[in-house]
């Protein structure tokens, strides 16, 4: 387990932010079996775009420092 994260941007209204080296490979898809949590990003003048945070299957979002930052849903 590296607890390293990609940010990928697979199209022009979506990025995905997945785990590396978890227990199973991520779809870069809103389908992939960890069932990502999507967030609506509005854009001025432009289509709201979305990100999709995948989930660890190994539970590392435990012990990350900024873990209670976010907007969980």
């Amino acid at each position: 387990m590296s607890g390293q994260w990609l940010a990928r941007e697979v199209s022009d209204t979506a990025v995905h932010a997945v785990p590396l080296d978890d227990l199973i490979t991520h779809d870069f898809s809103e389908d992939c079996p960890c069932g990502p949590r999507a967030r609506t990003i509005a854009r001025d003048g432009r289509p709201d775009g979305w990100i999709y945070t995948h989930h660890s299957l190994d539970s590392r979002e435990l012990s990350e420092p900024d873990r209670d930052k976010g907007d969980e849903a």
